[in-house]
């Protein structure tokens, strides 16, 4: 008995041991630079916080990354918002930009293949809001990584949260060709708030 005791002390010790050399290498410099992570600060047009969106990756497999927003207080409850990466990390609340709309600073969406909306890199998934206004999501992609946003060419990235849902320019052929604004935008309506994509640790 005393024998047997003494080998469960023994090991829940190691584990101790391995546990917290997990935790040391999960803190280290080496493994944040593995599994680099972002954040965007949602601020709406007064310039109040609305959200947050954070980026973290890749984790357990290779070149995915997870996308996750909180977000509140938009302007349709109940409906999907626009949910976009734009091409410029500037986040202007006046209208400006080739649209002049809020925002407009931001650029358009983040499309350095020039393909057209539903396949740009900075498509991701439209935010559902409840009745109260309130959204988290959480997902994956593999469209991008954190060191690109950051960096996005020089000029750094934004996250844009829109005011109206987004069709992702499924249009079926019945209805005749996309226009423009579809193939560029989705539809997805003025921008509500906007993040500038941020290193962070």
């Amino acid at each position: 008995m005393k024998t047997t005791t003494w080998r469960r002390a023994a090991t829940a010790v190691v584990a101790i041991a391995m546990a917290g050399i997990a935790l040391v290498a999960i803190n280290s410099p080496a493994a944040a630079a593995k599994h680099p992570m972002a954040k965007a600060t949602l601020l709406n047009t007064a310039g109040e916080k609305v959200g947050e969106v954070v980026f973290k990756g890749p984790g357990k497999y290779a070149d995915v990354v997870e996308v996750r927003i909180v977000a509140s207080a938009a302007p349709n409850p109940g409906a999907f918002h626009g949910f976009h990466i734009h091409t410029t990390g500037v986040c202007n609340p006046d209208p400006s930009g080739s649209t002049n709309v809020p925002f407009g600073s931001a650029g358009g969406h983040w499309n350095p293949t020039g393909a057209n909306h539903g396949a740009h890199k900075g498509d991701m998934p439209s935010a559902l809001m409840t009745a109260d206004g309130e959204t988290y999501s959480k997902f994956e992609t593999d469209r991008f990584n954190v060191t690109e946003l950051i960096d996005a060419a020089g000029d750094g990235s934004a996250v844009v949260l829109h005011v109206g849902p987004d069709n992702f320019a499924n249009i079926p052929a019945t209805y005749g060709p996309p226009n423009a604004t579809t193939l560029g935008t989705g539809d997805a309506g003025g921008r509500y708030a906007c993040g500038v994509v941020r290193a962070a640790t």
